[in-house]
């Protein structure tokens, strides 16, 4: 007789699955176990690496400079690798980002190093595995399913063999980033290693070239493009793994990230992810290529390969002006020269030039006498300032004058560029000087309507009314400018209606609206400011004492009284358009509608003729610049000074965007304008039949590019 047994779960039971465990997790267990244990002197050998860069090149050299040491070398690597348009962007988002605070520059340089040193393993890692991929059939058909699993598996899943083996710190996290932004680098490079030509690569061996040269003198250069594209992605990759490895104390932008969104706190979420973003398009634009440019760097590297036999320079454009100036392109095809100037041109730039450097003179003679009339809204010490301030002094013009400065130093240059004949940027020329004159003018006015703080008894300044009228003689000579300089289409424009300007036109109506009626002072810093006039009442109290017209104890309850007026809240709000603020609504209110009324010139409302939609967009780009500069120099002025807890308002915030846009929608049509060509007929001898030179019976003729449609 067999016994009876305890009959278990059924198979179809879900309790059947306890019955038959697979201890995978106890497997890992004894593994990381035994690692740990007998493989110590690997794992430190596999950290090293990283524990060396991480302190070499954040530690001991982005945290022990001066943070515009950082900019500076920031700015040069951004121009050597690109083009100086992308060094400036480069440097001002790093500005923006060490003024959000030094806590703030402290993380964005960590960060700055952390990307750095993950994208430098990837690349040593990278590019050689996607190089044998691309050569290699059977290295390839192993990676792919690899390179499969890294990318479909979570980034969480990465942190825990890097936790367990070299625990929570940023080594862990440098190596989990490596591996989530690895894989577009080794795809890209083997992608490119595989499309180069084949009849290419034969030739190459059919001369005799080993593999090695194959590879360096033919493969590598040809899959570049792929290559640092590689390299940008795998960048951007490093890059949104920040939040994740600010989990294992990376540090960095994404720690704060990490504690704003803990402890709910909107300032710090706002401030950490504007520098977040601003620094993730600082490294996209720097690890970008252009096809067809060459940046400093290519330019030097070229200098150096042909230093033994420089006549190899001669016909690059790069290093010849002259091939330049004669406008012969690669196919040898006549591209004609840029107009020269006339003499109309050059009396309108003089004008400008002058005036220009009247502006910028007017920026060190006295903008405010007896008080700091724009600084004291957010200095409660300079109330009682006596003495005159310049236009750069903080209790002077302050930002209204350096931003001032900048824009006629540009104008100044720009006329200077286009009288020399040697102007090349796009915004060097007759429309990029009126729209710097136009923002010139517009800053310089902004500083003089603006309203002026009643705390401080001062008064205008002779220099911010002479940089006034100065920018305003600027501008008609910019105008003048504009009427006589030869300007055209690059291409026929169509003639039709632009409706994506009038909705960045009206948009811009609708931010500066909000603009007026938001916030552009805050001040919480309570306690008792003292007007001039309540000091006046309490001086006449006080000689009412003295003369006994008053008994000394009411005289002392009334000045008590006296003072009471003077108590602020605890939080005081003051719009664009508030009496006790610098009420600047208005005036740029006005500048919009200006804007726009060139904007809608420009989307060819008031007809299609190209000149007057051209004349529109310089209004619109003329307006709009002057409304952002206004809003930054009102912006810098009260933080170059601010008390602690006085702050400029969002409505400073919403008017840079509203000039931003009406500059946007202005752009759209400049941009396609430019300065005509003229192109010369070809007038050289040819042979007769007796052998003695014969000149063309064709008279040398020029020919304008206008670009109108027939």
């Amino acid at each position: 007789m067999f016994p009876l047994q305890d009959a278990g779960p059924g198979l179809l039971e879900d309790d059947v699955l306890d019955e038959y465990l697979i201890p995978f997790g106890s497997w890992v267990e004894e593994i990381v176990n035994w690692t740990t244990l007998n493989l110590s002197g690997l794992l430190d050998a596999i950290a090293w690496p990283f524990d060396f860069l991480l302190d070499n090149i954040v530690d001991n050299f982005l945290l022990s400079i001066p943070w515009l040491a950082v900019v500076a070398i920031m700015f040069v690597i951004a121009w050597m690798v690109r083009n100086l348009t992308v060094a400036t962007g480069t440097a001002v988002g790093l500005v923006v980002c060490g003024l959000l605070g030094d806590d703030f520059w402290v993380q964005t340089a960590r960060t700055i190093g952390f990307i750095l040193v993950a994208v430098i393993v990837c690349v040593i890692i990278g590019i050689p595995l996607g190089i044998l991929s691309g050569r290699f059939d059977g290295v390839w058909r192993l990676m792919r399913p690899t390179l499969d699993a890294m990318q479909v598996i979570h980034a969480f899943v990465y942190l825990l063999p890097f936790v367990y083996f070299w625990g929570v710190g940023r080594i862990s996290a440098t190596m989990a980033t490596m591996v989530f932004a690895l894989p577009p680098l080794i795809r890209l490079t083997n992608l490119g290693i595989r499309q180069v030509p084949e009849d290419v690569v034969e030739a190459s061996r059919a001369y005799g070239a080993t593999e090695l040269r194959v590879l360096r003198d033919v493969q590598l250069p040809l899959a570049r493009p792929a290559i640092m594209t590689g390299i940008n992605q795998t960048l951007l990759l490093a890059f949104s793994m920040l939040g994740i490895a600010a989990i294992l104390g990376a540090g960095g932008l994404g720690a704060l990230l990490f504690r704003a969104l803990g402890q709910q706190d909107v300032n710090l979420a706002a401030a950490a992810g504007l520098g977040f973003f601003l620094l993730a398009v600082i490294l996209d634009r720097i690890s970008q290529t252009e096809a067809g440019s060459r940046n400093l760097f290519s330019r030097m590297m070229h200098a150096w390969r042909a230093r033994r036999s420089p006549e190899q320079l001669l016909g690059d454009p790069d290093f010849d002006p002259s091939v330049g100036a004669a406008g012969v392109d690669d196919d040898g095809a006549n591209d004609g020269v840029v107009a020269p100037v006339t003499s109309s041109e050059r009396a309108a730039i003089l004008l400008m030039m002058a005036s220009a450097i009247v502006v910028a003179l007017a920026t060190l003679l006295t903008w405010s006498s007896n008080g700091a009339s724009l600084s004291v809204y957010a200095r409660r010490e300079d109330v009682e300032l006596t003495g005159s301030f310049s236009g750069l002094s903080a209790s002077g013009g302050s930002w209204f004058g350096i931003v001032l400065l900048g824009l006629s130093l540009f104008v100044v240059a720009v006329g200077a560029s286009v009288w020399s004949g040697r102007s090349a940027a796009r915004w060097i020329s007759a429309d990029g000087a009126m729209v710097g004159a136009c923002a010139s003018a517009a800053v310089a006015i902004g500083y003089v309507v603006a309203n002026h703080s009643a705390l401080a008894t001062s008064s205008m300044g002779s220099g911010a009314v002479l940089a006034a009228v100065a920018s305003v003689v600027g501008v008609a000579g910019g105008a003048f400018w504009l009427r006589s300089a030869p300007y055209a289409p690059r291409r026929p424009l169509k003639r039709c209606i632009r409706s994506g300007t009038i909705v960045l036109a009206a948009s811009s109506i609708a931010v500066m609206a909000v603009s007026m009626l938001s916030m552009w002072h805050l001040d919480e810093r309570g306690g008792v400011v003292m007007t001039p006039a309540i000091l006046a009442e309490i001086d006449e109290m006080k000689e009412r004492a003295r003369a006994g017209d008053i008994d000394p104890g009411v005289a002392a309850t009334e000045i008590q009284v006296i003072r009471a007026k003077a108590e602020q809240s605890e939080r005081v709000v003051i719009d664009g358009t508030a009496a006790d603020g610098v009420r600047l609504g208005w005036p740029l209110m006005g500048l919009m509608l200006l804007g726009s009324l060139g904007a809608l010139m420009a989307a060819g409302i008031a007809g299609f003729e190209v000149r007057r939609r051209w004349i529109g967009g310089v209004i619109a780009m003329g307006a709009g610049l002057g409304v952002t500069a206004i809003a930054i120099a009102f912006v810098g002025t009260l933080a170059r000074v601010a008390d602690r807890n006085y702050f400029s308002g969002v409505g400073a915030m919403f008017a840079m965007f509203a000039g931003l846009l009406i500059t946007a929608a202005g752009s759209g049509v400049i941009k396609n304008v430019e300065r005509v060509r003229v192109y010369e007929a070809d007038t050289s001898a040819s042979s007769s039949s007796d052998g003695s030179p014969e000149v063309d019976e064709q008279p040398s003729a020029t020919a304008e590019k206008t670009g109108v449609a027939p």
